[in-house]
């Protein structure tokens, strides 16, 4: 039977996570864990995905993370999927709703957060292009979607309530973009004109599990990624 036990909880890791620790963030497969109860019975295995490090593609084919290995060997990836399984471990905090109507809206929510960090990455890998070769034009139409869906959640934020997957994705995507805008990588503050979206969201993170956990590890450097124990 896939899954942990509250003994193996207890005396050790059962699951290996790999994924890319990054300083004065936490990833949302980490709150998801730590909300679960689960998180200290999860191997954290630190890796830069680009480097196609054996063992994470021994997992994954496609060299991605978040990677989640069983106790079993058997792998799961793709981040849905992950807090999916994590949700199915313990009854409570339940993430996912059972009810049909609320759980579609939280799938949209959970989607809209995944987006948000994932069109802030590929803003960054343009912008990292030589000068003359960044694409002005899809640079352009990804900085609209952002701030679109920003202010789509400036907009629905009211209706937020309890603890669900959805918001956990959302709430992380944006300590992504606070990360971003400190590194100075994405030029805008999300909070400008939106004053329900910050309401929430510092209620909403203000609790242990949005509290960085990889300080350490991020500040130490992970290349080669094939020489860390």
């Amino acid at each position: 039977m896939l899954g942990c036990t509250a003994a193996h909880s207890q005396t050790g890791s059962d699951m290996k996570l790999y994924y890319t620790p990054l300083k004065g963030l936490i990833h949302k497969v980490q709150v998801v864990a730590i909300e679960k109860g689960i998180y200290d019975s999860i191997e954290p295995r630190p890796c830069i995905p680009y480097e196609q490090w054996g063992e994470l593609t021994a997992a994954n084919p496609l060299s991605k993370v978040p990677t989640l290995v069983l106790d079993d060997g058997t792998p799961i990836y793709g981040g849905h999927v992950i807090y999916e399984y994590f949700d199915s471990l313990t009854p409570e905090p339940q993430l996912f709703p059972k009810d049909p109507k609320a759980r579609w809206v939280e799938l949209t929510r959970l989607t809209l957060g995944d987006q948000l960090f994932d069109l802030s990455s590929q803003r960054q890998f343009e912008i990292n292009r030589p000068k003359d070769h960044v694409r002005e034009d899809f640079r352009d139409r990804i900085e609209s979607a952002i701030k679109r869906g920003w202010d789509r959640v400036n907009q629905d934020c009211a209706d937020y309530a309890g603890l669900t997957v959805g918001q956990i994705s959302i709430a992380c995507a944006l300590k992504y973009h606070d990360w971003q805008h400190e590194n100075n990588i994405l030029p805008w503050d999300w909070r400008e004109g939106r004053p329900a979206m910050k309401t929430w969201f510092d209620r909403f993170t203000d609790r242990p599990s949005f509290v960085p956990r990889d300080d350490e590890i991020a500040a130490r450097p992970i290349l080669p990624i094939k020489d860390r124990s």
